[in-house]
């Protein structure tokens, strides 16, 4: 009988390394790496072969969709990138339901509280979860279907709304769970210059729930609606969480001054300057610019202390952030210049999405440390130096952090609005320093025109829509 535990004891060892093994050569993010060359050469079909349809099974459903949904959106395929995106957020329901109904009994949950986070269904982290809807009202907008737009607003509120509500639940029940442990000072004994980075490019990020992007894109939905006053107070919002963006700066002002809010205006007037009087006149031009890479995550071994004295080793998933020597995107008409600003910074927010999650991530990780001590006692006690062995490898090999991430998100979103004459045939798009160039038709008799671009080392990938 002796023997046979023994045996079992090996095997078990084996499994645990072969799988371990296994789960590391299918790496996601190894796998994501061709995409993101793919699209810095400008070939998003290319790109989304890494990710095909039947692909988009298992764990990581929702991220082959979401990966593919914004690559058919750079391609202008915005029927099928809309597709995508509405079966990830079905997709994403889904877990957050079962989560809720079967919190503590469903095999994902089971196998994360025992190895890793790794095993469970990739759901999106909050700050994906609601990119999702303001990228899909861009795909509506794209194809001038301004109640899709809307619907599609409405689900970025709600998102935002209920994320925020969810998470803060999160944090009380972790703070319970951590059992005296600060994932702040373990995060710093680890690695102090990563944890400096991360705290600091998130300064500027005031909440992961109120995103500007998504505001300002809801705004423009509600203006090219007819509905001045919705696109008013999304603005306002907008500003809360973008206030260095000169595009919602001007727009605040501009609009203000069509609805007649004279305290308004002098406000903001005083707090971003005065604006010219040509500005809100012509045709509005609503340039989307995108450019980099998102950051990808790599894990890092953080100590936790035990109860009864030491430590033990555990992996959280930390950013490494990719370079990007593009500044900005210059608006050319007529002479006159003028330079997209920053609306969301998806580093920045990634990095307080990450944060916001550490303390989190951490509980489970303490919960998990301290289930597989146990385990490696009683194999200890039990079958002696060759259960200690096996617990120790185990604990070892099944501690990974779960290091999946929306690859092919760009480094940063910006935005310009513009007013050019109606009488202007054409502007040029530009992108600051590489002068990657893109002569952009304006039609006749068009008031509204959004050009949606994304700069890669080809050059810009451009599409336009005239309303």
């Amino acid at each position: 009988m002796k023997m046979y535990h023994t045996r079992l004891l090996f095997s078990f060892s084996i499994i645990l390394l072969i799988a371990a093994g296994c789960a590391d050569l299918g790496s996601y993010t190894r796998m994501t790496d061709q995409a993101r060359l793919s699209i810095s050469q400008g070939r998003f079909e290319d790109a989304l072969t890494v990710f095909p349809e039947k692909s988009a099974r298992g764990r990581n459903e929702v991220l082959v969709r979401l990966e593919r949904a914004l690559l058919l959106q750079n391609m202008g395929r915005y029927d099928e990138s809309a597709r995508e995106f509405e079966l990830a957020v079905a997709r994403i329901r889904g877990y957050e339901g079962k989560a809720v109904v079967s919190a503590t009994r469903t095999a994902s949950q089971i196998g994360s509280l025992i190895l890793n986070e790794k095993v469970r269904p990739y759901e999106g982290e909050d700050f994906e979860k609601i990119l999702i809807h303001a990228f899909d009202a861009v795909n509506y907008l794209m194809k001038g279907d301004l109640e899709g737009a809307r619907v599609e607003i409405r689900n970025a509120y709600q998102r935002q709304n209920e994320l925020y509500a969810r998470h803060e639940k999160e944090l009380e029940k972790a703070a319970k769970e951590s059992r005296g442990a600060s994932w702040e000072q373990s995060f710093q004994k680890a690695d102090r210059s990563r944890y400096e980075e991360l705290r600091q490019k998130s300064d500027n990020v005031l909440s992961v729930y109120q995103n500007a992007f998504a505001y300002y894109i809801s705004s423009l939905v509600y203006e090219l609606g007819g509905e001045k006053d919705e696109a008013y107070i999304d603005l306002k919002k907008a500003i809360l969480a973008a206030p260095w963006s000169k595009s919602i700066q001007k727009d605040l002002i501009r609009l203000s001054r069509d609805l007649g809010y004279p305290d308004d205006e002098k406000k903001w007037q005083a707090d971003y300057g005065n604006l010219g009087s040509g500005y809100g006149r012509g045709v509005d031009v609503f340039v989307i610019f995108q450019h980099g890479a998102a950051p990808v995550k790599e894990a890092l071994q953080v100590p936790i202390p035990l109860s009864e004295g030491g430590f033990v080793f555990t992996s959280l998933p930390v950013y490494r952030f990719i370079p990007s020597g593009i500044r900005s995107c210059t608006v050319t008409y007529n002479g006159q210049e003028l330079e997209t600003s920053p609306v969301s910074d998806i580093e920045a927010i990634a990095s307080r999405n990450l944060l916001d999650r550490y303390p989190i991530l951490f509980a489970k990780q303490v919960a998990r440390s301290y289930l597989k001590a146990r385990m490696t006692n009683k194999l200890s006690k039990d079958y002696g130096a060759i259960g200690a062995v096996t617990g120790t490898l185990a604990s070892a090999v099944t501690e990974q952090a779960d290091l999946r991430t929306w690859a092919v998100l760009p480094k940063e979103i910006q935005v310009a609005r513009i007013f050019i004459p109606k009488e202007t045939r054409a502007i040029t798009v530009r992108s600051i320093p590489t002068n990657h160039e893109h002569l952009v038709d304006v039609n006749e008799g068009a008031r509204h025109l959004i050009v949606l671009c994304r700069d890669t080392d080809a050059g810009l990938s451009l599409q336009t829509k005239a309303y």
